[in-house]
């Protein structure tokens, strides 16, 4: 029997590895697509260009979320966060295909930009349903199954991070614009194709219920209408899991080129070191089945505040120290991500789940940490200040903090004392 589930798991988790691969790849290669698809005098306002298209794959998210929420609960999670794999498998091999800027003029940028929101539209419908799916699956080991998920998730990432390494090592500055930065959107597109043949493998969950409402027919208006509580906060949970990965992985190599100018990140270090975090938050989510969750959820916000100028100063000024530095943001990360996502499935009813964490899930990650990069590196440009996502990461734990107090208080949400008996 557990056999089964390990199997389910397993398929189920590295289909998202893979997507995520594609969805990540982008920004790794920010400097590349910004010198290839929004030329400017200004090297640095070029990357902006660059960025804000990144955002917009997190703000389709929660359209995402919205759209493949209404499926996965009208007809099914396997069928529905199977075909996400197939718009993202797609959207990345297609970017890859796009000609340049200096072959097709404002084209070039505008098909990135719909391409990138097509990608957020999938990633959208893609973790929320492999929440979803799990927790329902095997809700004796909620905790165990999205460690999983986000263990994959990182994982995903750290093979993008080991993939720029490879063609940074192996190809040059001008290989790489002519035809190299195409290679791992085409990768991604191959790996999105293996993930939707590993998904048509699963079983749809045997106690799953059709969502029916004749007076609301859509399961996002009815979550929006009747669980607001629950959905306010799950967004809240949920704003707190992506930042410090985007801002102490993603957006770590290009922060030390084009800001501090004192090291030039080691791409192999830094997969090695998203790999630990992934590690951290599998044992993190494992230890959630035995303990209580919100333990490691104030860990995180402690660590993130206790950490954040340690981590930046020392890129800053103390380089030799690297892999302190990376060793602090192993586990901030990974203790935020194998805990927050746990509480997800628990707030929503079954015949809405997927909407639930489809929508709470997307607004809360994408909105904030698809504005990261902009906020980042606009804070830095407008302040003179390169400390300045020490602070960001310092106040991300300072509203970890004020969310952990409400749901202990049972301050303003009267089902708290439901939700707060099970975490």
């Amino acid at each position: 029997m557990h056999e089964d589930k390990f199997k389910t798991l397993i398929l189920c988790s590295l289909g998202g590895a893979l997507e995520f691969f594609d969805f990540i790849i982008f920004a790794l290669m920010s400097i590349q697509l910004s010198q290839l698809f929004f030329p400017t005098q200004a090297p640095f306002s070029a990357l902006l260009a660059t960025f804000s298209t990144f955002a917009i794959g997190y703000f389709a998210r929660p359209i995402g979320g919205m759209v493949f929420g209404h499926f996965g609960d009208k007809y099914g999670r396997k069928q529905t966060f199977t075909f996400s794999v197939i718009v993202m498998a797609a959207a990345t091999f297609i970017i890859g295909c796009i000609p340049t800027y200096n072959s097709i003029g404002i084209y070039a940028p505008l098909l990135l930009i719909v391409f990138r929101f097509m990608q957020g539209l999938s990633i959208g419908g893609e973790i929320p349903g492999a929440i979803t799916y799990l927790s329902e699956y095997w809700p004796q080991r909620k905790g165990l199954s999205i460690g999983w998920i986000f263990f994959c998730i990182q994982a995903g990432i750290a093979f993008g991070f080991f993939t720029q390494y490879l063609l940074t090592r192996y190809l040059t500055n001008e290989e790489l614009l002519a035809f190299g930065w195409r290679i791992p959107f085409y990768l991604g597109g191959v790996f999105g194709c293996i993930a939707y043949i590993l998904r048509k493998k699963l079983a749809e969950c045997s106690n799953f219920l059709p969502f029916i409402a004749k007076q609301t027919p859509y399961p996002a208006i009815y979550v929006m209408k009747y669980h607001k509580r629950a959905l306010i906060i799950a967004t809240l949970l949920m704003a707190y899991t992506g930042l410090p990965l985007a801002l102490l992985f993603i957006l770590l190599p290009t922060y030390l080129k084009t800001i501090t100018g004192t090291y030039e990140v080691d791409l192999l270090s830094q997969a090695l070191a998203m790999l630990s975090a992934a590690i951290v938050a599998l044992v993190v989510g494992y230890l959630c089945d035995k303990l209580t969750k919100k333990i490691f959820c104030w860990c995180y916000a402690f660590a993130s505040i206790l950490g954040g100028l340690p981590i930046f100063m020392i890129y800053n000024t103390h380089i030799t120290w690297f892999y302190l530095a990376y060793f602090i943001s192993v586990i901030v990360t990974g203790l935020v991500s194998g805990s927050a996502p746990t509480l997800l499935a628990q707030l929503f009813p079954k015949k809405v789940r997927y909407s639930g964490i489809g929508i709470s899930y997307n607004i809360g990650i994408g909105v904030l940490t698809g504005l990261i990069p902009l906020i980042m590196f606009s804070g830095i440009s407008y302040f003179k200040e390169p400390l300045f996502p020490a602070y960001i990461l310092m106040f991300n734990g300072i509203l970890m903090i004020v969310a952990l107090i409400l749901l202990n208080r049972k301050i303003a949400f009267s089902t708290l004392r439901d939700i707060t008996k099970n975490i």
